[in-house]
């Protein structure tokens, strides 16, 4: 992406000044962080305190989709071959193991669904945030 398509993607809405992504942000990592500060900022939650906390999260959706698109074009496992003499014979072994990406896309999910957890942006969260929100007084509230 060039400065000037740079420079065309929206800022995340609402946000303001208090979440502007690091510079050491991918542009998709850029297109990530704003739509994380845009939760947010519908939320009113959006501030600057967060922004190291939201560029990581972006940064480890990004390592997740990229570690995906890996394994969908290479698949989960691969072969090792070993070749080594026994008794004056070679003797040929394969071991068929787990990609190393499946390890770190592990690592990846579980620490962005922490990060998510940490921002309250999951549902289990949002369920915590709605409790917090009192109804309006009715007729019923004697039972």
């Amino acid at each position: 992406m060039t400065a000037a398509e740079r420079a065309r993607v929206p800022p995340a809405i609402g946000a303001g000044e208090a979440m502007v992504p690091p510079i050491h942000l991918s542009d998709l990592g850029r297109l990530m962080f704003n739509q994380i500060a845009d939760l947010l900022a519908v939320q009113g939650r959006a501030e600057a305190q967060f922004v190291q906390i939201v560029a990581l999260l972006a940064m480890r959706l990004e390592q997740i989709q990229r570690f995906q698109a890996v394994l969908e074009m290479t698949g989960d496992t691969c072969t090792s071959t070993t070749v080594r003499k026994v008794d004056g014979q070679q003797v040929v072994t394969e071991m068929i193991r787990a990609r190393p990406e499946v390890a770190m896309l592990s690592d990846a999910m579980r620490q962005a669904q922490s990060l998510l957890g940490e921002l309250m942006l999951s549902p289990s969260a949002a369920m915590k945030l709605a409790s917090g929100k009192k109804d309006a007084p009715g007729d019923f509230d004697d039972f």
